[in-house]
């Protein structure tokens, strides 16, 4: 049976435009490099010299000329890391050579020890030499003044590795976005506790906090919980935004009698932007904001079934996210065939879980929107547009990569 108030409802489309034309203000902050983890760059890094700085050997071996090879050269010198030679290399001539150290003048060619055989003094070349082979030249990766690093790049490992080797003691970073969880509903209890014959343990906020924190580079300040009561659930999101910028609560969006949360943010002076989705799972969504500038605050009301917050978050509280922290939204969808057959979707965009294996899509059996089970098995949701028609076994879909 279609939704009968289904041409109500706001397209995912429409939603996405709304939350990416939302005006926000981006704070940046000096940090120390190693703390830049995770963060984006504020602002663009530039090299402080030529890299390498000088013409630098890649091999261990021996440097020499080239138009020497076939010849029977005298090795006149080492040169390890980190050392120089003041002796050209002169012909019929080599040098011993470690990786990284600098090509002493003369040579035109390094060939590594392998291809080399050792004869005291002297050392024969035994396989063909080319010029500039096994050389990396000055200013090969970067040269003084080059921008490495462009604002907007997250920071990881390799970032962090070329921000330490051009001496960036310290760095411009957009940080982390400060986000709260709220959980409303009388049936939901902490996971430490045993629940009642009506109730269930509260999944959705440790769930919420760990895509949050570890999917989308989050602070989350604090998570707590409100029974469905307004003066409980105001007092709760009052307390959250002393701190968080934004506000994730799950629970009580829809329209029966104790869905508070809706009513409770029109008082605290929020503006909906979006109320309700043409999205499957996830039509109960909302998203709004009140203020302006760095004082701006905004709320994503998320429903209450698990998998119905999991994918309203991935698919579009993940942008505002991501511009709060100094990137650009960039959905992760990828091309394949599927395995077996999907039959026509209905009038709302549909996510539904399964599990790529890098060349074709397998969807799983879903049971709906609580269904946990089956989500915690996927590494995508495969995305099926409204009204589309049946998908026979090797037709093409696109999915959307969850964040791990």
């Amino acid at each position: 049976m279609s939704d009968p108030d289904v041409s109500d409802l706001i397209s995912v489309e429409r939603a996405i435009q709304i939350i990416d034309s939302t005006p926000i203000t981006l704070q940046s902050s000096q940090t120390a490099m190693e703390g830049s983890y995770g963060c984006r760059l504020a602002r663009d890094l530039r090299s402080d010299r030529d890299y390498p700085p000088f013409d630098k050997s890649q091999m261990d071996g021996f440097a020499i000329r080239a138009a020497d090879a076939s010849s029977r050269l005298k090795v006149v010198g080492e040169i390890a890391a980190g050392g120089l030679s003041d002796r050209a290399i002169g012909t019929g001539e080599a040098i011993a050579i470690m990786t990284g150290a600098p090509v002493p003048a003369g040579a035109d060619a390094i060939v590594p020890v392998e291809h080399t055989r050792r004869e005291g003094e002297f050392v024969r070349i035994e396989k063909p030499v080319k010029p500039g082979q096994s050389i990396a030249k000055r200013g090969n990766d970067c040269v003084a003044g080059e921008v490495v690093l462009k604002a907007g790049i997250r920071m990881a490992g390799a970032q962090i590795a070329v921000a330490a080797s051009i001496g960036a003691t310290e760095v411009s970073i957009y940080p982390p976005s400060r986000v709260a969880v709220l959980s409303t509903g009388d049936e939901i209890v902490p996971i430490d506790q045993t629940p009642g014959p009506t109730q269930i343990r509260n999944s959705n906020a440790i769930m919420l906090q760990s895509l949050l924190r570890r999917g989308y580079g989050c602070f989350v300040d604090s998570v707590a919980t409100a029974r469905d009561e307004p003066s409980v659930i105001r007092r709760e999101i009052e307390k959250a935004f002393e701190s968080c910028t934004v506000l994730f609560i799950s629970g009580g969006m829809s329209m029966g009698e104790y869905d508070f949360v809706p009513r409770v943010l029109q008082e605290l002076g929020f503006e909906f932007k979006i109320t309700k989705l043409r999205i499957k799972p996830g039509k109960p969504f909302v998203f709004g904001g009140k203020g302006d500038g760095a004082a701006a605050k905004y709320v994503f009301g998320l429903p209450g079934n698990p998998v119905s917050s999991f994918v309203c978050t991935v698919r579009l509280a993940s942008r505002l996210l991501t511009r709060l922290s100094g990137g650009m939204p960039d959905d992760r969808v990828i091309r394949a065939k599927i395995e077996g057959s999907l039959p026509a979707n209905g009038p709302r965009e549909f996510y539904l879980p399964g599990i790529w294996n890098g060349e074709t899509v397998r969807p799983l059996q879903w049971k709906g929107s609580a269904d946990i089970y089956a989500l915690a098995q996927a590494n995508v949701l495969i995305v099926r547009p409204e009204n589309d028609g049946a998908v026979a076994s090797g037709g093409v879909v696109r999915a959307l990569e969850i964040p791990t």
